[in-house]
């Protein structure tokens, strides 16, 4: 019996060594497996901002601006009237950093709001950018509804019609938003031909956002009766309330927009 030739045991070393290298990237350079929810989803969605980073940032976008209106209405209002302007500005695009945060630390796995460093800061021109991308946002799903009421000043049954149009695009669009953080990528081929992979669980996503913006209704509603008296004592007026849910809801759903996109990657194809 003949044995292998020179050419033939330096291949199968060849395959040898590259199935040894195999082995030693899936055992040590093995990506660390993504948390898992210890209570039902519905549950536990609800508390993403319960980190120390979320509590504390829930706490910065609520008091803060009360704190700057304070300050510019009773002390400066004459001569810091466009100061206060410009740090609202800021303000406004720090939020929307850390909400766009919230949505790609939760597409790479996260179930709390993630910290934010030092080093992890936006700069003025990222404030900037945020601000100008929210704006591209509200432009690209609302224009057609706002359009529409500028030009007959009417809110019939095709004002809500294109309202509701509207509002099934924002999800898709503001994940596009987050993730690519460009304009240019609010792109209404991308947009639609995300939608249609997705088509199922993207109206359960669409559903779950509507339940989440109806969720302030009733606390809208609620801090009109009398009985809420004992809320303004608590907390100072209803504008904090409504504030509070809003702030918090939005750390919500950009868990949820993060998720979705974690979960049906392979079906969006976006190469990120």
């Amino acid at each position: 019996m003949e044995g292998n030739s020179p050419n033939q045991r330096s291949q199968e070393s060849a395959e040898k060594m590259r199935l040894a290298v195999e082995k030693l990237e899936r055992e040590v350079f093995k990506p660390d497996p993504l948390p898992r929810r210890t209570l039902p989803w519905f549950i536990d969605i609800f508390l993403y901002p319960m980190s120390v980073s979320g509590v504390i940032h829930l706490v910065i976008f609520i008091v803060t601006p009360l704190l700057i209106g304070l300050v510019v209405l009773r002390f400066f209002e004459l001569l810091l009237g466009f100061m206060s302007l410009i740090v609202y500005l800021l303000f406004t695009g720090y939020f929307f950093y850390y909400i766009g945060h919230c949505v790609f630390d939760s597409s790479r796995g996260g179930l709390r709001a993630p910290d934010v460093t030092i080093y992890d800061a936006p700069d003025k021109s990222e404030f900037w950018s945020q601000i100008f991308l929210v704006i591209g946002v509200a432009a690209v799903c609302f224009f057609p509804a706002v359009t529409y009421y500028i030009v007959t000043e009417r809110t019939d049954l095709f004002f809500w019609l294109l309202s509701a149009v509207c509002i099934f695009f924002l999800p898709m669009v503001l994940l596009t938003a987050a993730l690519f953080d460009s304009v240019n990528v609010l792109n209404p081929v991308v947009v639609i031909s995300s939608i249609y992979r997705t088509f199922l669980p993207y109206c359960g996503l669409v559903l779950t956002f509507s339940v989440l913006a109806w969720l302030i209704v009733p606390i809208r509603l609620y801090l009109s009766q009398p009985q809420a008296l004992l809320g303004y004592y608590l907390l100072g007026t209803a504008f904090m309330w409504h504030k509070i849910a809003f702030v918090y809801l939005a750390m919500v759903a950009a868990h949820l927009l993060g998720r979705f996109y974690l979960r049906y990657k392979k079906k969006l194809d976006w190469g990120i």
